[in-house]
């Protein structure tokens, strides 16, 4: 006996038949429809029935965050991303030099 996987949003899923990545990015109990997103960033609107006839198993949300955007290991490489976060902490604020002499609420009742 199978066990049906219940969706929950936010999970990633692998179809084992089909081999690809998924994750439900919406559930409409109600109307027992949800939508997921492949890994390719492609959407596809399913029934809950359909859902629970695919042969899935939960998988951990992949590491390559550009799967879906078509970004190359080589492009990453190419941009030093640790110098950019320090170069806007650095950046100077106009508001650092600012004092405040308080705050005065007033209340009309």
């Amino acid at each position: 006996m199978l066990l049906r996987i219940q969706p929950e949003v936010g999970t990633w899923y692998e179809n084992t038949e089909q081999e690809t990545l998924f994750e439900v990015v919406t559930l409409d109990e109600e109307e027992g429809t949800l939508a997921i997103q492949y890994f390719d960033g492609e959407l596809e609107e399913m029934d809950i029935e359909t859902f629970w006839q695919l042969r899935l198993r939960t998988v951990d949300q992949p590491e390559d965050w550009g799967g879906p955007y078509e970004v190359d290991q080589e492009d990453r490489d190419d941009h030093d991303y640790s110098q950019l976060a320090a170069a806007e902490s650095d950046q100077y604020l106009p508001f650092d030099d600012f004092e405040s002499k308080g705050v005065r609420i007033y209340d009309d009742y």
